[in-house]
């Protein structure tokens, strides 16, 4: 169980996140909708305090709860180690391999046992069909595939939640299926993911929770048939029509 209660955000004179309050059940998909500059991607960077909010607090389990303006150092720890994070872009390391990519983590910040590790790996690999990939380094990869090691990656530390961020903005359109198709499949695991996505439809077929975020609030939230099939915010109606508008061609 997560919970939020609370989250202030600024840069400078900017306010990002203005009070965000936000639950997320053990085995949830929680997507994250809404037009660029909403404050999405900094309210998913605070839950890992890869943002330190401003103010509010955070609860992952029982008995973790962080309070956002005087965290310690060790509360920051636990709570990562109970996360973990894939980015829109990649976020690998380029000297490294595949292998080594998804057995860094384990080795360095789980202390496993190398051989363990590698075997984690190897498995990970064999799920997300990359296992021919192994020794290779990720500029030889595509996108769809860095992608897919960042998934492993953050399966291998076996988090309470996963946290996603934008996982296929940065991917051309032909390689977007085959990480949404990955990502369906955990999703029918019962593993806790919180997805920030523009993929609507994907957002409707995977979660069972929905928010919609604009102007650093929460404007909406329910399950899927409520926020994108049956909205009763008009801002979340306008938000979803432009999506669904035809595009217009100039010859």
């Amino acid at each position: 169980m997560i919970k939020l209660n609370g989250i202030y955000k600024k840069f400078k004179d900017h306010e990002v996140l203005k009070g965000i309050d936000l639950k997320v059940k053990k085995g949830d998909v929680l997507t994250i909708i809404g037009p660029s500059g909403s404050g999405k991607t900094t309210f998913l960077r605070c839950i890992n305090f890869l943002e330190k909010p401003d103010h509010g607090t955070i609860q992952i389990g029982e008995k973790l709860v962080i309070d956002a303006h005087k965290p310690s150092k060790r509360d920051i720890l636990q709570l990562r180690r109970q996360t973990a994070m894939v980015f829109q872009n990649y976020n690998l390391f380029q000297n490294k391999t595949v292998l080594e990519n998804i057995t860094e983590g384990l080795i360095v910040s789980q202390k496993k046992k190398k051989s363990e590790a590698i075997q984690i790996a190897e498995s990970l690999l064999k799920k997300v069909g990359l296992s021919e990939k192994r020794d290779e380094f990720p500029s030889s990869l595509s996108g769809g595939q860095q992608q897919r090691v960042g998934i492993a990656r953050a399966l291998a530390l076996n988090p309470d939640v996963i946290l996603f961020d934008e996982p296929t903005s940065a991917l051309d359109p032909e390689m977007v299926g085959e990480v949404l198709t990955l990502m369906k499949e955990i999703a029918r695991e019962g593993i806790t993911m919180i997805i920030v996505t523009h993929e609507i439809d994907f957002a409707r077929e995977v979660s069972n929770h929905v928010v919609f975020m604009e102007g650093g609030h929460i404007v909406e939230e329910g399950t899927p048939e409520e926020v994108i099939l049956h909205p009763t915010k008009e801002r979340t109606k306008q938000f979803l029509r432009r999506l669904n508008k035809e595009p217009e061609f100039v010859i």
